[in-house]
């Protein structure tokens, strides 16, 4: 299954004071800033409380307003900025109202300043070794304004302004990176009233806070291209140019920049340096030409970008990108306090008579308050996360009296956002917390009963289900039966079967006499009335009824029935239950490792409604009362999460698939779907075509392949449920279809016998992702696509999980988007692709209609490769941190010798890398956990490159 985040659009009207000072009295001051000697107003200059981290800065007209919580005063505001004398100004006890202050230039007199080192770069290396001492390393909070306004040309696109709460860490890990939460915003409403999807495209761009507020580069200097990083020294000059005054402090200014045929030098940039302390006051810097190459290689958002310019029929080149980062001194420490950040870029799109107009965004973001006390990560409230578009999470707002409160940018404009709305209070109450099974909350005996292969379930083998029941779409309740037929493994007198506790068991029949039974939890413990004989073949009949349970969206992979409405107001209801398991709807042996040989499923609906299960469709009977029973065929093995229904007012379509057979393909979807979905449905054919060129024909002929427009996507065998159609998704590639047909391949012909080897089944769906975009749009895309997903990597928790407790109710994130970076290294230390594929198609062939274990499959390849690669797999998928290739590089002569070895938790850990031995050609080289080194004849630092992109390690430069 594809992990789908609930989308709602969220209009933020109050949600969070800042803490403490919320309902104190507030003093405003406001003014404009302004050279003392012309009149000119100064943009940018600094004003701030001098005791207090609450501050704000003048825009570019020079202009500010300060709101000041009256229990910080008596107090004065300190103004300054670069090349001006500081001036300090007692705040009035009635504040102050648009008042001029006046900044006098700073003349700094040369030979007053003692300047010990002209050398540049010893300059920047003593600030980089001074940031501990300088920079508050431990988390702090932040309120911050932000402000983002995108033009195509003088059209104006998209303006929005918002309110953050921050948590700023010096951490980069996804578990304590910095987060943003968003206390009020407001958005122009700007209409565009021909081609929505074009102008929807270059209007909204997603991570645009966090990505502003992820410019900060002072906690990850040694970032790969970061300007800071030693490694990357080489590519630049750094050049001392003067030393200027701000306040009473002189500010040395370095010049960075690349050197002449650089193609690694990215940057063109400028620092201001405090000479007493070595403290990096500013940071500014735009892109040479190699940066700009690079960003259009790398920086337009990967196959995402590809997907959007062949559905939109547009594309862009950037052209500029600058940033301009500022800290500001507060009680010792030096912290982040204002970022602006601008891009241009060419636009084209030939089929709208679009050639090279010019699109550029601005976004300023400006730390107002700096807090130190009560620094929890956020775990409520409107949370942004790293895909968000700011324009699609907050709402339309009128005056300035929206802020109340809040220290803002002010608008340099007349503000335009008239349109005035109701007041509305959000009242918010406070929801239980549900105690979910996991590594961090412990397991119960409930878990083991529920995971775990016992004596009294290995003691038989299911090899058939017959499941028969009656939903009432009115009640949401399920009432029926279902045959089991097993063959006996080991004499038993007692077995477990599974059914929730909350569903009621009628009678359980043998030979049609009842069975005594008990229950525990989830686990029902039938008692026969004699032992019955190894390999005798038996089968009960289980009557129940009850109303499931609903999927808690709060709980990772919590599973039950779905009850909506289509868009005409139809009843809808779907089952997914891949993490909770079938048995929440229906009795079975539910335990991954056994599945039947056939099944069939018999769904009574109410008449006028479609029902989809698996396999073929054998027939459909009246059987009176206003009712239709729905009968399938499932004729090959099959694993219980997938047993399903789908029951709405669908059509119906069929298709053919012409190969050396013909597959049947059937497609239901809402009527008023019916268009869009021919559309989406048109990439299947390829998409099978791809899949059985990469893992061997599709497994289910004689059952067929269905595609079902759902309530959410699910990989139901032979039933594939891809979530609802829409305007958006019915064009272009469709990487969640794509997803969940994989599965067909890749969870259901091969299946893990624990949830805790679920990756098998997901990290081979997204990584069959990234071969149909190699299908369709390239190698390249592909690689990219790949390379995106580190992105999401968490190094939360191993991939795989704690066994014989059905350990799924996490964040099961790294199965996907490490999985697929884990395959694609693998493919890379193989370097062969014949290899690759053909031992896909050698994983498919011989674990097909089988279940397997991570070590099965681990086990499999290196026999097939006759090579042991257990290192590798252990490494990956059993420990949460990658391994770090440390390296020491040194010239000696027209050579190059290097040093290297592998930091990992695994002792032998012995992983092949690739690096460069001459220009642009890649070798292997074989590092261990013990030192090596080698020489590089006629080779220079320049020309040296480590292949990070086709493996996933993090390199670590260290001393020769």
């Amino acid at each position: 299954m594809k992990i789908l985040q609930p989308v709602c659009l969220i209009i933020v009207f109050f949600l969070l004071p800042i803490e403490g000072i919320a309902q104190d009295l507030f003093l405003a001051l406001s003014g404009k800033i302004v050279n003392a000697q012309t009149g000119i107003p100064i943009p940018y200059a600094n004003i701030q409380l001098k005791s207090k981290g609450t501050g704000t800065i003048s825009n570019t007209a020079g202009e500010f307003i300060l709101k000041i919580p009256t229990q910080y005063l008596p107090d004065s505001v300190v103004i300054s900025c670069m090349g001006y004398q500081r001036s300090t100004l007692p705040i009035p006890a009635a504040g102050f109202t648009d008042q001029d202050i006046l900044l006098t230039p700073a003349v700094l007199e040369l030979k007053e300043v003692a300047v010990k080192v002209r050398s540049g770069w010893d300059i920047l290396k003593a600030a980089m070794a001074s940031i501990p001492d300088n920079y508050d390393t431990a988390a702090v909070r932040l309120t911050a304004f932000y402000r983002e306004h995108l033009w195509l040309e003088d059209q104006e696109l998209n303006f929005n302004e918002s309110v953050l709460e921050i948590i700023k860490t010096f951490y980069t890990d996804e578990a304590r990176q910095d987060q943003i939460r968003i206390l009020k915003g407001r958005k122009k409403e700007i209409k565009h009233h021909w081609d929505p999807q074009f102008f929807g495209f270059i209007s909204n761009i997603s991570n645009t806070a966090k990505s502003t507020l992820g410019e900060e580069p002072l906690k990850n200097i040694k970032a790969p291209r970061s300007v800071f990083n030693p490694e990357n020294y080489r590519y630049y000059d750094c050049v001392y140019q003067e030393t200027i005054r701000e306040g009473d402090r002189h500010l040395l200014v370095l010049e960075i920049f690349p050197k002449q045929k650089s193609k690694k030098g990215l940057l063109n940039a400028q620092l201001y340096i405090d000479e007493a302390s070595l403290a990096i006051v500013k940071f500014k810097w735009d892109l040479s030409p190699a940066g700009v190459k690079y960003v259009n290689r790398h920086g337009k958002g990967g196959f995402g970008y590809t997907i959007m310019s062949k559905v939109v029929k547009a594309t862009f080149d950037f052209t500029q990108v600058k940033v301009a980062i500022g800290y500001k001194y507060y009680q010792g420490k030096w912290y982040l306090h204002t970022i602006q950040r601008s891009f241009e870029a060419a636009l084209n799109s030939p089929k709208r008579g679009i050639d090279h107009r010019s699109w550029r965004a601005d976004m300023d973001l400006v730390v107002t308050d700096i807090s130190k006390d009560s620094v929890q990560r956020f775990t409520a409230g409107n949370i942004l996360n790293s895909n968000a578009a700011m324009s699609s999470v907050i709402g339309n707002e009128a005056d300035d009296s929206f802020w109340e409160n809040y220290n803002i940018l002010k608008p340099v404009i007349p503000d335009s956002l008239r349109q005035q709305r109701p007041d509305t209070t959000v009242t918010v109450t406070p929801v239980p917390v549900t105690r979910v099974s996991n590594r961090q909350n412990g397991f119960t005996h409930a878990d083991t009963l529920r995971g775990q292969l016992s004596p009294l379930r290995s003691c038989y083998d299911v090899t058939y289900y017959h499941l028969d029941v009656s939903v009432n779409m009115d009640a949401r309740t399920i009432q029926g039966n279902n045959l089991m037929r097993f063959k006996v493994v080991s004499p038993f007198a007692v077995m477990q079967v599974d059914l929730y506790a909350n569903m009621k068991i009628d009678s359980i029949l043998y030979r049609g006499q009842p069975l005594a039974y008990t229950r525990e939890a989830a686990a029902v413990f039938v008692r026969f009335p004699q032992l019955q004989p190894v390999g005798s073949e038996q089968e009960i009949r289980i009557y129940y009824a009850g109303v499931p349970q609903v999927p808690d969206f709060k709980i990772p992979m919590n599973g039950g029935i779905l009850w909506d409405k289509d868009a005409a107001g139809n009843p809808w209801a779907q089952v997914v239950c891949q993490g909770s398991g079938a048995s929440l709807w229906w009795p079975n042996k539910d335990h991954l490792s056994d599945e039947p040989d056939s099944m069939r499923i018999w769904i009574t609906v109410p008449e006028g409604f479609t029902e989809i299960s698996n396999g073929r469709l054998i027939r459909k009977t009246p059987v009176g009362h206003g009712k239709t029973r729905y009968e399938w065929l499932v004729s090959y093995p099959i694993n219980n999460y997938n047993v399903t229904f789908n029951i709405g007012k669908h059509t119906h379509y069929r298709d053919y698939y012409i190969t050396d057979d013909t597959l049947t393909i059937d497609y239901y979807m809402m009527p008023y779907n019916l268009e869009r979905a021919r559309n989406m449905f048109q990439q299947v054919k390829p998409m099978l075509q791809c899949f059985e060129k990469s893992f061997g024909k599709y497994p289910f002929p004689r059952d067929g392949f269905t595609l079902v427009e759902s309530l959410y996507p699910m990989e139901h065998q032979s039933g594939v449920c891809i979530g609802r159609i829409t305007a958006e998704n019915a064009v272009g590639p469709n990487r969640l279809l794509w997803h969940e047909s994989a599965h067909e391949w890749w969870g259901n012909a091969i299946s893990c016998k624990d949830l805790a080897d679920m990756w098998i089944h997901e990290a081979f769906a997204t990584y069959a992702e990234a071969l149909m975009i190699a299908c369709t749009e390239g190698e390249s895309d592909a690689q990219d696509y790949i390379t995106e997903q580190r992105a999401g990597i968490s190094n939360k928790e191993p991939v795989i999980g704690v066994y014989d407790v059905n350990h799924i109710f996490y964040d099961t994130g790294d199965m996907y988007n490490k999985g697929i970076v884990i395959l694609h290294t693998f493919r890379n230390i193989l370097n062969n692709d014949s290899s690759w594929f053909r031992l896909l198609h050698d994983i498919q062939q011989f674990f097909r209609y089988k279940t397997l274990s991570s070590d099965e499959l681990v086990d499999f390849i290196c026999q097939r490769t006759h090579t042991d690669y257990r290192y590798f797999f252990e490494q990956y998928l059993k420990y949460t941190t990658i391994p770090k290739l440390e390296l020491a590089r040194k010239e000696i002569g027209n050579d190059l010798v290097i040093k290297y070895r592998w930091q990992a938790d695994v002792k032998d850990f012995r992983m092949p890398v690739k690096i460069t031995t001459s220009a642009n050609k890649y070798t292997f080289i074989y590092p261990t956990t013990t030192w090596q080194t080698k020489t590089l004849k006629k080779m220079n630092l320049d020309d040296f490159e480590v292949d990070e992109e086709g493996m996933y390690f993090e390199l670590l430069a260290v001393g020769f």
